[in-house]
Formats: C-alpha cells, sequence, structure tokens
C-alpha cells in the first residue's frame, strides 16, 4: 500500500468510496477544489480510502467499507500527524466508532456541537496536539 498525494484520476473512485460510507455525498466539483488537500491510499491500483484535511482541520477520512479495519485510516491518520502540531476533526455524535477510533491514536473530545449537521445531528468535535 501506498499513500500520496490525491490525482484526478482518483476522483470518480473518491465519489464511489463515498457513495458507499457517507450520509452526505460529495459532487465532483467538491473533490476538484480540494484535491490539493487530500491524500489517498493505493494497493493494486486501486483507492481504498482518503483523508482530506484542510490546515489543521480534518474535514474527511474515509475507508472503503471492504477494507476497513485493516489500518488503512490509521496510516491516512498518522500521516497527517506526522506533519502537524495540532488537528481537529468533528464528527456526528451517533458515529460512535468513529469516536473511539480518534481516540485509540491520540485525540481528545473537545466539546459537543448542537446541530451542527444540516439533517440536525450534533457533532463531537475533537483535537490532537503533539506532546
Amino acid at each position: 500500500m501506498v499513500i500520496r498525494q490525491g490525482k484526478l484520476e482518483d476522483i470518480e473512485s473518491l465519489r464511489k468510496i463515498d457513495n458507499l460510507s457517507l450520509k452526505a455525498k460529495h459532487s465532483t466539483d467538491y473533490f476538484l477544489e480540494n484535491l490539493g488537500n487530500i491524500m489517498v491510499t493505493i494497493d493494486s491500483g486501486r483507492v481504498l480510502g482518503y483523508i482530506m484535511c484542510k490546515g489543521e482541520e480534518i474535514s474527511n477520512l474515509v475507508v472503503h467499507p471492504d477494507f476497513r479495519k485493516k489500518g488503512i485510516g490509521n496510516s491516512l491518520v498518522k500521516e497527517v500527524m506526522k506533519k502537524s502540531k495540532r488537528l481537529i476533526l468533528r464528527t456526528r455524535e451517533t458515529n460512535r466508532d468513529a469516536y473511539i477510533f480518534f481516540k485509540k491514536i491520540g485525540f481528545t473530545k473537545k466539546r459537543k456541537i448542537q446541530k451542527y449537521y444540516s439533517n440536525g445531528d450534533n457533532a463531537i468535535e475533537m483535537e490532537f496536539k503533539k506532546q
């Protein structure tokens, strides 16, 4: 497996992974506008997951459902952590798996944000700081 910068040729794969994984689906334009902020994990020419990080904020971490629990998300986050002194993210309060995952790799809960998502779901904001 290789982690590299996202490329134009990855966009269709990114959209497919989103459609399989997320409530909020992102458009092709969204990926085009943010391509410089995306790192992907590739194995045998296939995109298995991606992370989008803008400055100190992780805005997306998505792994194809068939490849979860294989260390892909962990590797993507750790790649970003190497380059950052501080990171923040928000996850749905109902996404217990994401909360537990980020807590295990060093993020701490900062606050709960009421009705953060467009459908009214609450968010949990988490933070990582290098020691």
